[in-house]
């Protein structure tokens, strides 16, 4: 079973660039991206999730988590592709963003609760990492 790397991109943190959906609606596109060794085409599915957006990718978190060099090289290409357009947002693997899901309203609209929960969730890290705005960089694994 393959697990894909997202995005949670929270309120206010997307700039004008970057196109938005609204309501149930999703934008699908292919991206290439420069990557270590040349170029990579990334997948990306953009939706509106509460009051901020997700960003699914075709990015496999599991060779990511693995170390597996390109899929590290199409993350780290993924990370600067997404603050082109937001301020900060949070890297997660796909199991973690029924976030969404298990949260209340109030909630959603803070990327320090997202944090707080995921901390809870994964103390180590494993399988998130904020990028952008007061964050830390990519640990080596992903």
């Amino acid at each position: 079973m393959t697990f894909w790397v997202h995005y949670v991109v929270p309120p206010g943190a997307a700039g004008d660039r970057m196109s938005l959906p609204t309501g149930d609606e999703v934008i699908g596109f292919a991206q290439t991206l420069d990557v270590d060794r040349g170029e990579r085409m990334v997948e990306f599915s953009i939706l509106a999730v509460g009051a901020g957006h997700q960003i699914a990718t075709d990015i496999d978190c599991t060779a990511l988590l693995r170390g597996r060099a390109e899929e590290v090289a199409a993350a780290r290409a993924a990370d600067a592709w997404v603050l082109g357009f937001a301020a900060c947002a949070v890297r997660i693997h796909e199991l973690l963003h029924r976030w969404y899901e298990v949260c209340s309203e109030s909630h959603r609209s803070s990327v320090e609760a997202l944090q707080r929960w995921l901390t809870a969730h994964d103390p180590a890290r494993d399988y998130w990492a904020p990028i952008g705005a007061a964050t830390t960089p990519l640990k080596g694994r992903g």
